[in-house]
């Protein structure tokens, strides 16, 4: 793990971060580190509605499933606020979608709809902490289906896939789903 303060913020880059840079790099066309790109949008605008609301952050971990962010204050603030922070993100992908076309519109859709899945930290699974109640067993039974439903889909998409669909892409989402279920 690579290890640095920046702006007296503490941040880590994992070996996962690199194993996905390094397999979306692989891509014949720019549209992985697009994606990477409209990933780091996402993020600044997180880290943006944070700074609005005067939430302070301790660090950044960027890691194979994406990046999380530590923050002192965000509990603290009422639930529309932390609402607002959480949808930040995907509301940043959306925007993006409505100026892009194409396989931009995609990814940027496709970022905010797989941000606002109801999995443990994502940005749904933080939303839906606030309306059932953090750590409340609706919650963990939602997201485990989630990420149950998910595995079943991407097993499926790798037994009926087309040719055109790189086999990267099914490393990356299997890595990622991985990921984000060891370090929920």
């Amino acid at each position: 793990m690579l290890c640095f303060n920046l702006f007296s913020r503490r941040v880590e880059v994992t070996f996962g971060f690199f194993f996905i840079l390094a397999v979306t790099s692989l891509r014949e066309n720019c549209l992985g580190l697009a994606a990477l790109m409209f990933c780091a949008v996402h993020e600044l605008s997180h880290l943006a509605a944070m700074r609005l609301f005067g939430v302070r952050i301790n660090s950044i971990r960027l890691y194979g499933a994406g990046i999380k962010i530590s923050s002192d204050g965000i509990t603290l603030l009422s639930r529309p606020a932390q609402a607002a922070i959480y949808l930040f993100g995907p509301a940043a992908n959306l925007l993006l979608a409505a100026v892009f076309s194409g396989d931009f519109r995609a990814v940027n859709l496709s970022l905010a709809a797989f941000n606002l899945l109801p999995v443990g930290y994502f940005d749904g699974g933080r939303l839906l902490a606030l309306i059932l109640g953090e750590g409340s067993r609706a919650a963990k039974i939602i997201s485990a289906l989630t990420v149950v439903m998910l595995a079943l889909g991407l097993i499926y998409a790798v037994l009926t896939s087309r040719p055109d669909i790189p086999p990267s892409s099914f490393v990356s989402l299997g890595f990622i789903l991985l990921s984000a279920f060891l370090d929920a």
